[in-house]
């Protein structure tokens, strides 16, 4: 059974950890519930498949209970944690066979659940079908980057951490970090155009094609 003191919320991250590496699971458990939710979207933004992101999770925790004794304090614990997730998360997608395993309908049901509170919350349910579309469209495009690139743009865009903290987390120099950050904004971008191009061509046909009369999957006239 659970303590009041695994509850505790005042102890600071490494306070914590420190009582991690004396075998207190208490600690692991508020830690976890503290940064469970940044963690998740970081690995669920990387893995783009919610079991593997929570296998990941829970990988990442054990991770963090077996290393506490490692942590020196010469960064802070965020940036300590999201190292540790962002490692995981590589691991996982080079043990995988193929990048067909993805998942693109689970990204797209999360991300109309994001899009359905947001409109919900205006009252507009045109903005909803507007908000879906590009969540659904840049959540693609993210699939099409490189891991360092989606890393890049889900730690500093996402996660909004700051050039110095994705430095140390990815172990890329400030002065090629934005560099690098730059390009795969870019990259991103182009994807996004391309794929926005693609919807459109396909709404085009897909009209051109009804207002002929032609039935969909025949070459038959009605």
């Amino acid at each position: 059974m659970e303590n009041q003191a695994d509850y505790d919320f005042s102890a600071s991250n490494e306070m914590l950890l420190e009582r991690c590496k004396n075998q207190d699971q208490g600690a692991l458990r508020v830690l976890f519930r503290r940064h469970e939710r940044p963690v998740y979207n970081l690995l669920y933004r990387m893995l783009s498949n919610h079991e593997d992101a929570e296998e990941a999770l829970a990988e990442v925790f054990v991770k963090v209970w077996r290393a506490a004794a490692t942590f020196k304090g010469d960064s802070k614990f965020t940036t300590w944690l999201f190292r540790i997730a962002a490692n995981t998360a590589r691991d996982m997608l080079r043990s995988r066979v193929s990048r067909s395993e993805v998942s693109i309908e689970d990204v797209v049901i999360n991300e109309f659940k994001i899009a359905e509170c947001a409109s919900y919350k205006s009252g507009n349910p045109e903005k909803q079908i507007l908000i879906f579309d590009e969540n659904d469209r840049i959540m693609r495009a993210m699939q099409k980057l490189s891991d360092e690139d989606r890393l890049l743009i889900t730690l500093y865009h996402i996660q909004e951490l700051d050039y110095e903290e994705v430095a140390e987390i990815t172990n890329i120099p400030i002065r090629n970090l934005k560099v690098k950050l730059f390009r795969a904004r870019q990259r991103l971008k182009k994807l996004c155009v391309e794929l926005e191009k693609d919807g459109s061509e396909d709404e085009l046909r897909t009209d051109t094609a009804g207002s002929s009369g032609l039935r969909k999957g025949s070459t038959e006239w009605t």
